[in-house]
C-alpha cells in the first residue's frame, strides 16, 4: 500500500488562521439558519424565505420551518417562488438516487487514504468493515457548513452508530501537500469522533456527479444509494430508523 506523506508546512500558523476563520462563518451560518426557524410568525415569512434563499439558492427549505407554513405563506410571488424551487429541489433529489443506484461502490479502483494509519484502503474493504447503513460524508476544509455539520453532529454520532449507522469522512479536492495539511488542521480543530479520509484524485466523488459540498449518501446494507442526505440528516435519519 502507497503510504501518505504527511509535510510538515512552513504555513502551519497561516493554515490555522484561515481554518479559524471558516469554523467561525460555519458557526454563524448555523446560527442564521436557526434563527430564521425561530423568527417563523415573529418576522415576515417573504423575509424569512428571501434570507434562506440567498445562504442557499438550491430550493432547500428545513424542515421545522417548511411544516410551519401556510397557503397565506405560500400565496406570495416569494412564497409561491420558493415553494416551486422546493418542490423541484425535492424531484432532484430523487431523481439523482435512482441514477445513482447503478454505482458499483465494490470497485477495487477506489481508494482512501486513511488519516490516523497513515496509508490507503480500497473503499470495497472499508464498506466490508461494517454491515449496517453507512453514510459516506464529502466534504471540504473551506466549506463551511461541511465545518458546521463536523461541530453539530458530535454529541449525535454515537447515538446513530449504536442503533447501526457509521460515518465515515472523506476529503475531497486535495491535490497537493498544502492542501492535504489544510485537511490535517480541519481534523485536529473539528475532533470529530467518526474515521476521517481523503479521495484520491476526488475518483469516489467524481461518480456521484456532483460539485455540491458537503454532500452526503446514505448506503443500506448492500452498499447502494438509498438517499441523498440534507441540512434535515437528523429527521432523515430518524425516519429512517422508525421504518
Amino acid at each position: 500500500m502507497s503510504q501518505f506523506v504527511v509535510s510538515q508546512s512552513d504555513n502551519q500558523e497561516d493554515h490555522n488562521k484561515n481554518d479559524s476563520i471558516t469554523r467561525k462563518i460555519s458557526v454563524h451560518t448555523e446560527n442564521i439558519i436557526n434563527l430564521l426557524i425561530e423568527s417563523y410568525g415573529k418576522a415576515p415569512t417573504d423575509t424569512i424565505l428571501k434570507i434562506l434563499g440567498n445562504l442557499d439558492n438550491s430550493g432547500y427549505i428545513p424542515i421545522e420551518l417548511y411544516e410551519k407554513l401556510n397557503e397565506e405563506d405560500f400565496s406570495t410571488e416569494i412564497g409561491k417562488g420558493a415553494r416551486k424551487a422546493y418542490q423541484k429541489y425535492l424531484k432532484a433529489k430523487d431523481d439523482k438516487v435512482h441514477a445513482l443506484k447503478t454505482i458499483n461502490l465494490r470497485d477495487e479502483k477506489l481508494s482512501l487514504i486513511r488519516i490516523i494509519e497513515n496509508d490507503t484502503i480500497i473503499l470495497r474493504d472499508l464498506l466490508l468493515e461494517h454491515k449496517g447503513y453507512k453514510i459516506l460524508d464529502f466534504w471540504a476544509t473551506w466549506c463551511a457548513p461541511c465545518r458546521s455539520f463536523n461541530k453539530r453532529f458530535q454529541n449525535h454520532y454515537s447515538e446513530y452508530k449504536d442503533k447501526g449507522i457509521e460515518f465515515y469522512g472523506i476529503g475531497i479536492r486535495i491535490d497537493s501537500e498544502t492542501e492535504k495539511d489544510k485537511f490535517l488542521t480541519a481534523i485536529k480543530h473539528d475532533k470529530t469522533p467518526w474515521k476521517q479520509f481523503i479521495d484520491l484524485n476526488n475518483e469516489t466523488y467524481n461518480l456521484f456527479g456532483t460539485n455540491s459540498v458537503p454532500y452526503q449518501v446514505l448506503l443500506d446494507e448492500k452498499n447502494q444509494v438509498i438517499k441523498i442526505l440534507s441540512h434535515d440528516i437528523h429527521n432523515e435519519l430518524d425516519d429512517l430508523l422508525k421504518n
